[in-house]
Formats: C-alpha cells, sequence, structure tokens
C-alpha cells in the first residue's frame, strides 16, 4: 500500500470518532448524517482500494472510485422508506460496499500476485460480521441505558478493531514475484 493512501486511510479512520461523537453527543441530524458518512467513507476505502489493484490501476482510478462509492451510499441514503434490519438505505449502501471490497479481495487473494498475511482479512471480517450482529441485537432489546455493556459500544468497538485489521491486512501485501 503506498505511503500516501496508508495516511489517507489513518485520516478517514480517524474521522470516525469525532462523527460518531457528533451523532451521539447531539442526536441530531446533521450528527447522524456526519456519523453515516465516515461509515461510507472507510467502505469506500476498502472498495475503491480492492478495485484499483483488482483491475491494476493506480492513485487517480483510487481518487475516482472512492468518490463514486461514497456519493453512491449518499444518494442510496435519499431513500427514505425504511429498510428491514438496517432501517436506513444508507446502511444497505454501507454493507454493500463491504461486500464488494470482500468479494473483491478474495478475488486478488485467489489470483496470487500478491503474497499478505490472509488472517487480518479473516480477522477484519470476523470482526465486522460479529459487530452487526452485535448491532442488531442492540436494536431489539438489548442495549439498557443502565448496563454497564451496551450493544452500541460493543458495536464501535469491533468496528474499530475491524478498522485495524484491515490496515495490517493492506500493510502486510507484498508482491509474489522474487
Amino acid at each position: 500500500m503506498p505511503v500516501g493512501l496508508q495516511t489517507f486511510y489513518a485520516c478517514v479512520v480517524v474521522v470516525l470518532g469525532p462523527a460518531s461523537a457528533a451523532m451521539h453527543a447531539t442526536q441530531s441530524s446533521l450528527g447522524g448524517h456526519l456519523d453515516l458518512l465516515s461509515m461510507y467513507l472507510v467502505a469506500g476505502f476498502a472498495a475503491a482500494y480492492a478495485r484499483v489493484r483488482l483491475v491494476r490501476r493506480g492513485t487517480s482510478a483510487f481518487v475516482a472510485a472512492y468518490a463514486v462509492c461514497v456519493l453512491a451510499c449518499e444518494l442510496a441514503g435519499l431513500w427514505t422508506r425504511p429498510i428491514p434490519v438496517v432501517q436506513y438505505a444508507g446502511k444497505v449502501a454501507f454493507g454493500l460496499l463491504l461486500i464488494a471490497a470482500v468479494v473483491m479481495e478474495a478475488r486478488l487473494w485467489r489470483r496470487g500476485e500478491t503474497r499478505r498475511t490472509i488472517g487480518f482479512g479473516f480477522a477484519a471480517l470476523a470482526s465486522m460480521l460479529v459487530a452487526f450482529l452485535i448491532w442488531n441485537l442492540s436494536q431489539h432489546g438489548w442495549c439498557s441505558p443502565g448496563s454497564l455493556l451496551r450493544g452500541h459500544a460493543v458495536w464501535h468497538l469491533l468496528c474499530a478493531l475491524a478498522a485495524y485489521f484491515l490496515f495490517r491486512l493492506y500493510v502486510s501485501e507484498r508482491s509474489s514475484s522474487p
């Protein structure tokens, strides 16, 4: 992973904290939008970075793909009808970007042109899946305001862990050629 993209990814991940705090601290529509935007930024990065590596393109293609991913999530968020399980179409777009990233990363791995510590990829995926399960359970009564352990807080911790493992996967990548 080029150093510039490493720095960009780190900045995107750092935005998650204040954006989430904007939603949780203000309980406002703008805060909620910033929280979702930060999620779109991370998922857009994962999908765009996998895509440009899959089609063997450079930084300008990454920037274009990234912009398309984030814009697609924003456009999906304009859909106002409730969606089963996730409630909001923007969250569906977020999930679809993550699924697309996983599929493309699997194709890259199978192509075998690079070596990477694939365990980091599995750990990122497992963290995200468990986070989604816990988030979903907390939507249905598993989140007691008086409890020390809250499902939504666990969601945030597991998402942070997934972002860390994803970074570790990216920086572990090396060319397979001698």
